[in-house]
């Protein structure tokens, strides 16, 4: 015999599982300030890379310009700017990152607390059926 509301519980987990619940399940494994750190980390990599990669970019398309003024340019400003602009879009950067991986957590959150539930039930239901099958064969002997 097929006990319905535990096939509707597998049902609904392997759902959740297939869908959104890869992602969330990927999240549940940190805590929200490990989850959001980490990936603040991440970002803060990127960042770098895509400045370094622009900075080169710039220097390549404007390579004959700056050969003709290499003795005229101050290299501290060009330095200062570099910086200021570097410092100025990872901060940006790892601003927008906290914020959308805050929510990203936070919306995911209510699903895992959901699912963890509906795994509770369905351990409840094994938990169950082992023990009623414990009995038929205590009964049995």
């Amino acid at each position: 015999m097929v006990n319905e509301e535990k096939v509707i519980l597998m049902t609904r987990l392997a759902i959740y599982e297939q869908s959104t619940g890869k992602e969330d399940l990927e999240k549940g494994k940190y805590f929200k300030s490990d989850y959001v750190k980490y990936n603040c980390l991440k970002t803060l990599v990127s960042t770098t890379v895509l400045f370094a990669v622009l900075v080169f970019c710039y220097i390549y398309y404007n390579i004959g310009t700056i050969i003709e003024s290499l003795a005229d340019m101050d290299y501290m400003k060009i330095a200062y700017r570099l910086v200021a602009i570097y410092g100025i879009s990872c901060v940006a950067f790892m601003l927008v990152a906290w914020v959308l991986y805050s929510y990203r957590y936070s919306k995911a959150k209510p699903n895992l607390i959901k699912y963890n539930q509906n795994l509770k039930k369905l351990i409840e239901f094994y938990e169950k059926e082992d023990k009623s099958k414990a009995k038929k064969k205590r009964r049995n002997r």
